[in-house]
């Protein structure tokens, strides 16, 4: 095998050892993911400052990813996915324990409070915050479409918690109070260009010969 085979052959079962897919990599490295196709396909490699960040990455050697001898750690798609997985469960658990634990103490302490305040809102507000977490652990693992999603999620129970305090709370609640949610409408349709303006950034970026 050339080279070019090589490198292939060796990027391909590290990317796959580490759980990532082609987007996954090109993220990381900044660089679309048709080059790591072409890379993959054995049809170009890449320069050595590249090579040296796609080692450094996946902790190998430059060397590892050009020879023949292919040692690959003992970590797994299976063992990478599910590390995210508990991560995110931890993060929305540790959440949504703070708000049962706010229900529960404020009807026992505050009985009276539920009058003016329902205690069941802090429940409603957990929706919000939750997805406020979790976009910071899939910003921080990079995945922009889960990064969107959340987002979005976040606009809407965001919306939805503020038009449910207002209906709970104002003694005379407008009867038009359900227009609240229109707000939401132009700010989904921002999101969603700028996961599309992200995209193309990412195809053009790096757009050069390899």
């Amino acid at each position: 095998m050339d080279i070019k085979e090589i490198f292939a052959a060796n990027l391909i079962k590290y990317r796959k050892a580490a759980g990532m897919t082609q987007a996954e990599l090109a993220d990381k490295i900044n660089y679309s993911d048709k080059a790591i196709s072409k890379w993959e396909r054995a049809e170009s490699i890449p320069d050595l400052v590249i090579v040296k960040s796609i080692a450094d990455l996946f902790e190998v050697t430059v060397d590892s990813l050009i020879s023949e001898t292919f040692e690959c750690k003992p970590r797994t798609p299976v063992n990478a996915y599910k590390k995210r997985t508990i991560t995110y469960l931890l993060a929305t658990g540790a959440v949504w324990l703070i708000a049962i634990c706010c229900y529960v103490f404020l009807d026992i302490i505050f009985p009276r409070l539920r009058h003016y305040w329902p205690s069941w809102l802090a429940l409603i507000y957990a929706l919000p915050i939750s997805s406020v977490v979790l976009y910071i652990f899939t910003s921080v693992y990079k995945s922009k479409i889960l990064s969107t999603i959340f987002t979005s999620l976040f606009v809407w129970t965001l919306i939805l918690s503020l038009y449910l305090t207002l209906l709970i709370t104002l003694p005379s609640p407008p009867p038009r109070l359900w227009e609240i949610f229109l707000i939401g409408v132009p700010l989904q349709v921002l999101i969603i260009c700028y996961y599309f303006y992200g995209l193309f950034k990412r195809s053009d970026k790096k757009k050069k010969p390899q």
